[in-house]
């Protein structure tokens, strides 16, 4: 699974990168949300992307909200990373279009929970995706 982390924090972007490795996912790195805007235009869009939501040029709220209203990447699953625990700003993470969020900062065991939820659903929508495109393909060869 490709996960795309973009974070300004060369020590947070380090810290995830390492882990996600080793956890044998296949990491893409942008320091800040203009770059990660420009990885998801790419042939080879990440499953899922990890989003400081504090960055240079473009925030992680601005970036998941671009990827909500984009209907090629729309099925991406988005975390948010934030140090913020005011509840308001929490809420405003998920109505701006990210699937889930952390706290900064996290235990790496908090992560690995975070991405296997993800793992599941984005396997999940690609099943589904899949069902429909077979349906689709059923229906067009009977008519």
């Amino acid at each position: 699974m490709r996960v795309l982390v973009a974070d300004d924090d060369p020590a947070y972007r380090s810290l995830l990168q390492n882990l996600l490795a080793e956890w044998n996912y296949e990491v893409l790195e942008a320091c800040d949300g203009n770059e990660a805007w420009q990885a998801m235009q790419e042939p080879e869009k990440p499953n899922l992307v990890i989003l400081d939501w504090m960055m240079p040029g473009m925030d992680g709220f601005e970036l998941a909200r671009l990827i909500r209203s984009d209907p090629s990447i729309e099925n991406t699953y988005v975390i948010l990373v934030t140090g913020t625990r005011n509840k308001e700003d929490i809420m405003k993470v998920l109505v701006c279009g990210a699937d889930d969020y952390l706290l900064k900062p996290f235990d790496p065991m908090d992560l690995k929970i975070h991405l296997r939820s993800a793992t599941r659903i984005i396997h999940l929508q690609e099943d589904l995706s899949d069902l429909k495109r077979k349906l689709s393909l059923s229906v067009d060869s009977t008519t």
